[in-house]
């Protein structure tokens, strides 16, 4: 049995299914947050990072062996808190405009920032 395939609807197929998984649209964005926690008593089985955006927590991610994180997530657009279980004392990062809340517990990031890498994170403890 031979299949003939026309290559007009193999075009068209293709053409739809790449648009589709396009990433950068700005409909859809995403935020991606990675780096290191130094703190010589953070318990790796009972912390987290999570991202909040429009006040609904969108991802969460445990620290590896050596403090390391990365956690991604969908976001509105207006910015977006990293969340902290631990006190944060404070955060080394390239980009500016991010801020520590009072109580410690988030870093607050402006709108128009999607990827941010973290030098390190202080925490309390």
């Amino acid at each position: 049995m031979k299949v003939k395939l026309s290559v007009v609807p193999v075009l068209l197929f293709n053409a739809l299914f790449f648009q589709s998984c396009n990433t950068d649209s700005n409909e859809n964005p995403r935020a991606y947050a990675e780096g290191k926690v130094v703190s010589a008593a953070v318990n790796y089985n009972t912390f987290f990072f999570r991202i909040k955006s429009d006040n609904i927590i969108v991802a969460e991610t445990m620290l590896e062996s050596g403090g390391e994180f990365k956690v991604s997530g969908p976001i509105g657009n207006s910015g977006f808190s990293l969340i902290s279980t631990d006190k944060i004392k404070s955060f080394n990062t390239e980009k500016s405009g991010l801020s520590l809340s009072n109580d410690g517990f988030k870093i607050d990031v402006p709108a128009g920032i999607t990827y941010i890498k973290f030098n390190e994170i202080v925490l309390e403890k």
